[in-house]
């Protein structure tokens, strides 16, 4: 039997009622006829409320769903590679600006630094123009009072006899030959008088010029100390923004180069306490290396990014090393590092045999440059040494300046060339009225040299 769909047409089939109305069966009891009535009415009813989806519709809903779900976590993740991608950007741009502004800051420091040790040559040269003029009035000083002297006794004679020479010579009890002796010796004499006088008063006259060129001189020297001084608190300035700069570096880092500093400090001597950086250095190195690996294993990724940054930092080499003076003002050419003239040389005869390094002495106060662009692997007192700077300057090089009477810098201070690192005292601690002397050696892979090839003259 065909039946129709629709409720009225399923009463009819539960019925047992053919579509045309027509009688086919036995009808059923009439019971039965309700019940199946009723639950064919709800089974209607269901389907219009809820008409049942297409085949297979549950499998597709659940996989819009999940389509859904991915597509927005697929945003999100988006959104975030964004947002982490700017920040990097953001985070490089602003480490290019801040090493930007550090090199200019750097560069302005050691312009600063070059014209305070400029400054300084001025000052060295007023002062030994001052001391030429005052060593020149005081010879012409005292060549004119020895002129005097001389001439002192004779001035008596002098008189008489430029005024009545004749006279003088034919008064004395002598005979005529040798009275006209005297006459003629009398005139040469009042002749050689006349000389000397004239010599005299030229002496005067240098003694006077001489003294007026002290006065000149003094002058100069005064208006150079003057710009020295006004350069030197410019500089201070910028030294100060450079501790600042310091102050930001990397905290384990600076510990590492402490720690090497203090372990030098613990030396006997200057071999020694260079060797004692190099293996705290190579040590701190390696730990860093181990602890990076330790926490990439332990999958600790910032603490091995850190770790991995730390030995980058710690086994960067210190600078480009050294060449010799032709290439002075370069890269790893070397500069003097102090205004002053050269008073113990390389090899020379000093209390503890030959010298090992050279001596300057300087003027007072002078600034102290690092001769080799590098980084600072010492800056305390050392010994007998006083304040002492061991500048690294790269593949194995080594300068040590001792005798400064302040530093600027400390351990792990990165340096340009002709960057300051300290002062000069005003007088010498020696005493004797002698000027201050800074002390200079090169080490080249822990054995010294001589450092005037490597140092612009």
């Amino acid at each position: 039997m065909w039946c129709a769909p629709g409720a009225l047409i399923l009463l009819l089939c539960a019925s047992g009622v053919p579509a045309d109305g027509k009688t086919k069966a036995k009808p059923a009891h009439p019971a039965h006829h309700t019940q199946a009535a009723n639950q064919a009415a709800n089974q209607a009813a269901n389907q219009a409320a809820n008409p049942a989806p297409p085949k297979g519709g549950a499998a597709n809903v659940a996989a819009s769903g999940a389509h859904h779900a991915a597509a927005r976590q697929l945003q999100a993740a988006e959104v975030l590679r964004a947002t982490q991608l700017k920040a990097a950007t953001d985070a490089a741009a602003r480490a290019k600006t801040a090493a930007d502004q550090a090199q200019k800051l750097a560069a302005a420091r050691v312009q600063a630094a070059a014209r305070l040790q400029g400054l300084d040559n001025d000052v060295l040269n007023a002062a030994d123009d001052v001391a030429a003029a005052t060593a020149r009035r005081d010879a012409a000083s005292a060549a004119l009072a020895a002129r005097a002297a001389d001439l002192q006794a004779l001035i008596p004679v002098m008189l008489r006899l430029s005024r009545f020479p004749a006279e003088t010579v034919l008064a004395a009890p002598v005979p005529p030959d040798r009275a006209l002796l005297g006459l003629l010796t009398a005139r040469g004499l009042a002749a050689e008088i006349a000389r000397q006088a004239v010599g005299l008063q030229a002496a005067r006259a240098d003694a006077v010029a001489d003294a007026a060129a002290v006065s000149h001189y003094e002058a100069a020297l005064s208006h150079a100390r003057a710009r020295q001084q006004t350069a030197a608190t410019a500089l201070d300035q910028h030294l100060s923004d450079a501790r600042a700069e310091q102050a930001g570096a990397e905290a384990a880092v600076q510990v590492a180069r402490d720690a090497a500093a203090a372990a030098a400090a613990q030396t006997a001597t200057l071999k020694r306490a260079i060797a004692a950086m190099e293996a705290a250095d190579a040590q701190a190195t390696a730990q860093a290396e181990r602890d990076a690996v330790l926490a990439a294993k332990r999958k600790q990724i910032e603490t091995a990014s850190a770790a991995r940054a730390r030995a980058t930092a710690l086994s960067r080499p210190a600078g480009p090393g050294l060449t010799r003076a032709p290439a002075a003002g370069k890269a790893g050419g070397g500069i003097a590092p102090v205004a002053g003239h050269i008073s113990l040389a390389f090899g020379a005869a000093g209390d503890d045999g030959p010298t090992t390094g050279i001596t300057y002495a300087t003027v007072p106060g002078a600034v102290v440059l690092s001769p080799c662009a590098g980084r600072v692997g010492f800056a305390a007192p050392f010994r007998s040494y006083g304040r002492l700077v061991i500048v690294e300057c790269g593949r194995g090089d080594d300068f040590v300046l001792a005798g400064l009477d302040r530093l600027d810098v400390g351990a792990g201070h990165a340096l340009a060339l002709g960057d300051p690192v300290g002062r000069m005292a005003q007088t010498n601690p020696a005493g004797h009225g002698k000027p201050p002397a800074l002390y200079v050696e090169l080490r080249r892979n822990g054995a010294t040299v001589d450092p005037r090839p490597f140092l612009a003259r």
